[in-house]
């Protein structure tokens, strides 16, 4: 099974390699006074970083080699098992040695000409150059301009790629002091950078946010594209389901509808989309329906003057340049009702998302033959979702809009799922919120019997210290 995220659940690290870890809101001799604050309350809200048993932080205090490797291995997900390694100075009683090892596995760090690695020795400037550049591949190189820093310096070539991505500058004396040995709150505002381009100083992330609606045992997706444009795919199973739910994001204009099927539990909100949502465009599936709520919504497109826009299989439905919108499938004459479904797959820089609508294993099997269905996060069906199908699309996350304790085929689906090592997630548990950088994505349930005295659209970008669920794509 292919992943490569770095996800950041439970993992409990400490610079100081000392537990049990404390939450960033505790650390006594860190506020927002501190430079880094937000950084180092990202970190340590991910399980990243911890602080001393009394509560500290400790910002001022110098990060060794080995807790570095640490940090940078537990990032990677690398095998941390302790064990003996090449190093004459590294044991399996040391703490690092896993993470040491694996670290020199992949390139990322290596010993001294006498066969240690000084465990002990702080990390230096041009060290966490070195570090970073290896661990997060990068490759573009900026030249620079600094005083102190030579062809003939070590770490040349890996500060022109840290600078180069931002996650580094120099001093306004223009020098860059490769040989200044850094602090805990420094370290950890360049791992931050490192895994999270919002942190860059100066660098605006624009978000492209999805939200899988909670409206029961239905479909809504509510999409915020980078530019502005929104878009609705499916609108629930009533109109009450769909109000509540576009009125928690505060959202009263979409775009973009699109109707995957004709089905009541995705057209059900349809018709008050339609009316009050100032919506300007309408893809459709192109298949007939004869139930109460397709009349509604068709007769509600009519009044407004909007055609449904029948899609096919490569149809682009993407109101932004930067995020690609591809129908996978669609089929307006099927003769099994739901596979006549619109697929929809979506990709944002390094992320991107599959959504199934209702599609059973002939389509999948198709959709196996003729397209790249891979996808980090999977809208499922729950009349499909075959084992092989997971497989082809490999996803991170699954979600679900049924309940799998009262649904058998969704409790088989989830089974499956669990087999193969996907997290799922479920609507009916409340909703679901994704908000990706091109190359990160944070996920945010919120749960419904916890009312919040903001309207959920002010978590679109959760506070720093409620993501819980980063992921980040290398």
């Amino acid at each position: 099974m292919k992943k490569a995220f770095i996800m950041f659940f439970s993992f409990i690290l400490s610079f100081s390699l000392l537990t049990p870890p404390a939450k960033a809101a505790q650390f006594t001799d860190v506020t927002t006074t501190n430079r880094f604050y937000q950084e180092i309350l990202f970190l340590a809200g991910n399980g990243v970083i911890s602080g001393f048993p009394n509560g500290k932080f400790k910002p001022g205090q110098e990060v060794t080699r080995a807790a570095a490797a640490i940090i940078i291995g537990k990032a990677l997900n690398l095998d941390g098992q302790k064990r003996n390694t090449q190093f004459k100075d590294v044991n399996a009683g040391n703490m690092a040695s896993g993470y040491i090892a694996s670290a020199v596995e992949k390139g990322i760090v290596s010993g001294f000409p006498d066969g240690t690695f000084r465990p002990n020795e702080f990390v230096t400037r041009g060290q966490m150059a070195i570090l970073l550049s290896k661990a997060f591949d990068l490759t573009t190189e900026e030249d620079v301009h600094f005083s102190d820093v030579t062809p003939l310096v070590t770490a040349y070539p890996y500060i022109k790629k840290l600078t180069a991505a931002g996650i580094a500058s120099g001093y306004e004396d223009h020098t860059y002091k490769p040989n200044l040995i850094l602090r805990r709150d420094q370290f950890a505002a360049f791992m931050a950078r490192a895994l999270n381009p919002a942190f860059i100083p100066g660098n605006k992330v624009s978000d492209f946010t999805v939200n899988f609606l909670n409206v029961g045992q239905g479909d809504a997706v509510f999409i915020e594209f980078p530019n502005g444009q929104t878009m609705l795919i499916d609108a629930g199973p009533s109109e009450e389901a769909i109000r509540r739910e576009l009125a928690s994001l505060e959202v009263n204009t979409i775009d973009i509808f699109v109707a995957t099927h004709p089905g009541d539990e995705h057209i059900g909100g349809a018709d008050y989309v339609i009316h009050e949502m100032n919506v300007e465009k309408i893809f459709d599936s192109g298949m007939p329906g004869v139930t109460k709520e397709y009349k509604e919504y068709s007769e509600a497109a009519k009044a407004k003057k909007l055609k449904l826009k029948e899609v096919h299989t490569g149809s682009r439905l993407s109101p932004d340049d930067q995020v690609n919108v591809t129908v996978l499938h669609a089929d307006s004459r099927s003769s099994a009702g739901d596979d006549g479904s619109i697929v929809i797959h979506m990709t944002y820089g390094d992320i991107s998302y599959l959504f199934a609508s209702e599609i059973g294993t002939s389509v999948e099997n198709q959709l196996m033959s003729t397209s790249d269905i891979q996808a980090d996060i999977l809208k499922v069906s729950k009349r499909g979702t075959s084992q092989a199908f997971i497989e082809a699309v490999d996803p991170l996350i699954a979600v679900l809009s049924t309940d799998h304790s009262t649904d058998n085929a969704a409790a088989e689906i989830r089974q499956r799922l669990e087999t193969y090592g996907t997290q799922i997630l479920s609507t009916v548990e409340g909703t679901i919120m994704t908000t990706s950088s091109q190359e990160s994505f944070y996920l945010y349930q919120k749960n419904p019997h916890e009312p919040s005295e903001l309207p959920f659209s002010k978590l679109s970008t959760p506070p720093l210290e409620e993501r819980s669920n980063f992921y980040f794509k290398k």
